[in-house]
């Protein structure tokens, strides 16, 4: 009798759980949790070049935002990556797994990992749920899924690319499709990884001044042509633009309001000089949308076809 007490005890609990996040659900599902910009950058450090083995997010549900929580330093293993994860807590997680393919060539592919162990609270899990798929659409490049619950320790070890992996971790082997190919196969220009990594750098930590975008029209792609150091000034970022060819930028603008108080603003610069040739502006016009929908946190933006459409009056006028 105490124990179906105790049952019936736990049941009420986490209806009352439900019943009281139903309010805040609908939200959630619409719009997600914010996501914090250095969850996108430290992704993007980990693709990129590999700086990291794992990355945990936890969301934090007074803030409502997804944040990092730990990080594995590349040499760390599985073991350390499981052990990072709470027994009684939900959390995201991205590991970067390092396997040899049958024809003997190493390789590796980044896992992205929804933790939902059945301890967990349920108003946890129907926050973690409804808010996986935005956040999943922050951290372009996730190769595999996994959505992963307790299980028990007889449970066979889960065998994927010919490899033991950690049997807690149920895995789901299909490929997603690459946003990525998907987007490209739309605006015909791919955006290279560090593109994005340099403008989060600029964004969170401020260590550039401006960035300056070229399309290799061969590659068919957005690479980096220049950064420029956090020292410099405007107007070597005005030099740093080809006076025949088109580019796009960033600008990071200093500037004190009228109540004396120091600010800045990000500005995005698509740069279309009239010398320019006419294919070379036809393809950065066409690829523009596509590309600033990469960059999240452009507060201003300038088209410019010569130097005084772009000029320091220019740039005070717009923050005004």
């Amino acid at each position: 009798m105490i124990l179906i007490l105790i049952d019936q005890h736990v049941l009420m609990v986490q209806l009352q759980e439900m019943i009281s996040f139903c309010g805040g659900v609908k939200a959630n599902a619409a719009s997600g949790m914010a996501v914090h910009d250095d969850c996108k950058l430290k992704f993007l450090e980990l693709k990129a070049k590999r700086t990291y083995r794992f990355i945990v997010y936890k969301i934090e549900e007074q803030q409502k935002q997804v944040v990092v929580e730990k990080l594995g330093e590349p040499g760390q293993s599985h073991d350390d990556f499981a052990a990072s994860l709470p027994a009684d807590e939900c959390r995201y997680a991205i590991f970067d797994f390092d396997f040899v393919t049958a024809e003997n060539c190493q390789k590796s592919k980044i896992f992205f990992i929804a933790w939902s162990p059945d301890t967990a609270r349920v108003r946890s899990k129907m926050i973690y749920a409804s808010s996986k798929d935005r956040f999943k659409r922050e951290l372009d490049g996730i190769q595999l899924q996994s959505n992963a619950e307790e299980r028990k320790r007889e449970e066979k070890n889960i065998r994927l690319l010919s490899v033991t992996f950690h049997p807690k971790l149920s895995l789901d082997s299909r490929f997603n499709e690459s946003v990525d190919a998907l987007a490209n196969a739309a605006s015909g220009m791919a955006v290279h990884d560090d593109c994005k990594l340099r403008f989060l750098e600029l964004k969170a930590k401020r260590t550039h001044r401006f960035i300056v975008y070229k399309i290799e029209e061969k590659q068919k792609q957005v690479v980096v042509e220049k950064v420029g150091e956090p020292v410099l000034s405007y107007e070597d970022f005005a030099a740093s633009l080809p006076a025949e060819e088109c580019r796009y930028a960033i600008y990071d603008f200093d500037f004190v309001t009228t109540e004396n108080c120091q600010k800045s603003k990000i500005f995005f610069i698509a740069w279309c000089p009239d010398v320019a040739k006419v294919r070379s502006k036809m393809i950065y016009a066409s690829s523009k949308d596509r590309f600033k929908r990469e960059l999240d946190g452009i507060q201003v933006e300038l088209q410019a076809t010569d130097p005084t459409e772009m000029d320091l009056d220019v740039f005070k006028s717009r923050v005004n």
